[in-house]
């Protein structure tokens, strides 16, 4: 039997996702979900004109578990050091 609440996303579940804006700035988002639907979930969430492609970039464990992220749930988490 399953869990009554949805299990936290897994390390191979979540895809970091570069975003461009139409004025060309970056912004980081991560997509829990699997590789090949990362990019459009993302697309989906951003507003139309606004590219994303894959990062190679992966979260360490730390970080993955302080997102608490759900499958099907992307945010974005841009650095403030970029």
């Amino acid at each position: 039997m399953h869990n009554a609440y949805m299990a936290a996303a897994t390390d191979s579940d979540v895809h970091l996702v570069r975003v461009t804006t139409d004025d060309r700035k970056h912004q980081i988002w991560v997509a829990a979900a699997p590789r090949a639907e990362a990019v459009n979930l993302v697309l989906d969430a951003i507003p139309e004109g606004w590219t994303a492609a894959l990062l190679r970039n992966r979260l360490q464990a730390g970080e993955l578990e302080a997102l608490n992220l759900q499958p099907g749930e992307v945010r974005e988490i841009t650095s403030k050091s970029n």
